[in-house]
């Protein structure tokens, strides 16, 4: 089997060869696919590729809106282009607006470089985008007057370049509740849930009917799977909160999904321990970016028991690659071992190793070890 024919054969919850091992293309970087010796070589090793942030499946405009952001660069400068260009990279400030009838909403952040302001508006210094009520009036009228077309060229594209070292998913805007999380931060949203009830309810409702729209766009695209980028953590979304408003969500947008013939994936990589009951009652298929501990709160074999009718997608704990590779690959034996037999059952990497070094030296060895001890079915020790 191949890469691609690895992973698709767990999502569809049929045998693989071998336990797939996936990296994100923008760990990777796609530039690295083809210049960087050490990623080809692992490559024809078996490493897959999993492009779950790279292409949408619609194109949004909002006639009635407008946005304008600003880059401070200071005195990252020069009178040569090419300086100029190359300073497009270095650390700076942006600030901005989106304009409505309805009235503003203001940006700010410091990002590490310019790969990093597509973050916003996740990660703002001021306190997010929504911070009174009146904001809410401005984000509403946006929702509203947000236009979505299907747009598939790009994903076609991916596919097209990726080949069989993996697989390109549509990523859909994070499900309602966790959008307000990042629309608002979690002091503000605690606070609104409790003292503006109406109000709260009300915006949701609105994103909710929303991103409908836009997930049966994503249904009904070329891609073999939606991502859904939801971050989820009990530390944040409460038991409460997950029963009164994602569960209903997922499993209206798990029907539109299915119906398409599908797989629908929501990536879960906080701690789960309190809600793993709550996720066992969605039509979700996958749960990807599954972190146990030391960086989780959940077990392996404890959610495989859980979540039957469910494919588990586990990251691997990258802070384990401080204490050294050894410890690479005990953690990578654990993981397999509480995996056994190992169906409905994918490792990869999805979050940030504390150095580009350490992501060097710690693939190379997780791989090796998934290639040795990963054959499918897996022998428990």
């Amino acid at each position: 089997m191949n890469a691609k024919e690895r992973i698709l054969a767990v999502l569809h919850r049929e045998e693989p060869d071998i336990i797939p091992y996936s990296v994100y293309l923008e760990t990777l970087q796609l530039a690295g696919l083809a210049v960087y010796e050490p990623w080809r070589k692992l490559l024809d090793k078996g490493l897959c590729i999993h492009a779950s942030m790279v292409t949408q499946s619609h194109k949004v405009s909002c006639p009635n809106a407008r946005m304008d952001i600003v880059h401070h660069y200071g005195s990252h400068t020069s009178w040569s282009p090419v300086d100029i260009l190359m300073a497009l990279d270095s650390p700076h400030d942006i600030t901005g607006r989106i304009s409505t009838p309805k009235g503003d909403a203001t940006l700010k952040a410091s990002v590490k470089g310019l790969d990093m302001s597509i973050q916003l508006p996740w990660f703002p210094e001021d306190g997010f985008i929504i911070k009174t009520l009146e904001d809410y009036e401005v984000i509403k009228y946006l929702i509203d007057d947000a236009e979505y077309i299907p747009y598939y060229d790009d994903l076609k594209e991916f596919q097209m370049i990726l080949g069989n070292y993996g697989v390109v998913d549509t990523f859909v805007p994070k499900s309602p509740i966790q959008s307000l999380i990042m629309l608002m931060g979690p002091k503000t949203l605690a606070l609104d849930y409790y003292m503006h009830q109406k109000e709260f309810d009300e915006l949701y409702g609105v994103i909710y009917k929303k991103e409908l729209e836009i997930y049966k766009i994503a249904a009904e695209s070329p891609a073999d799977a939606i991502w859904g980028p939801d971050n989820v953590t009990s530390l944040i979304t409460s038991p409460k909160l997950f029963e009164k408003y994602s569960l209903p969500f997922y499993n209206e947008v798990a029907d539109i999904i299915h119906k398409q013939d599908k797989i629908y994936i929501v990536h879960m990589d906080g701690t789960l321990k309190n809600i793993a009951n709550l996720i066992a009652k969605t039509r979700i298929d996958v749960i990807e970016s599954f972190t146990p501990p030391p960086v989780g709160d959940f077990l392996i074999e404890d959610a495989r028991k859980l979540w039957k009718d469910k494919v588990i997608w586990a990251n691997f704990p990258e802070p384990v690659s401080l204490q050294g590779q050894k410890a690479v690959r005990l953690k990578v034996r654990e993981m397999l071992n509480s995996a056994a037999p190992g169906n409905n059952f994918l490792m990869g990497t999805s979050e940030g190793f504390p150095s580009f070094l350490h992501m060097l030296t710690t693939v190379p060895t997780i791989l090796k070890t998934v290639n040795k001890f990963g054959k499918y079915p897996i022998n428990k020790i």
